[in-house]
């Protein structure tokens, strides 16, 4: 099983390629305590948010980043 953060790391160079940029909760946010470590992926063309923003930022986890790339691949 890949570590959290090599499969982070694999996200980022995946999202990269397909135009799209992946953004963690800040370290320093009120955010981390209340919903633990969440990420955000928008879209470099646009600067859109097209995941991670569905009731609040950062919403999504490290396995919803990864189902979003199996969905962008297809």
């Amino acid at each position: 099983m890949a570590s959290e953060e090599s499969r982070e790391a694999r996200a980022r160079r995946a999202l990269a390629k397909g135009g799209f940029r992946m953004f963690k909760t800040p370290a320093r946010s009120w955010r981390r305590a209340e919903y633990g470590v969440g990420y955000m992926i928008v879209d470099t063309s646009t600067n859109a948010v097209v995941s991670g923003c569905i009731g609040r930022l950062y919403s999504d986890c490290l396995d919803d980043v990864e189902t979003f790339l199996s969905a962008t691949r297809s």
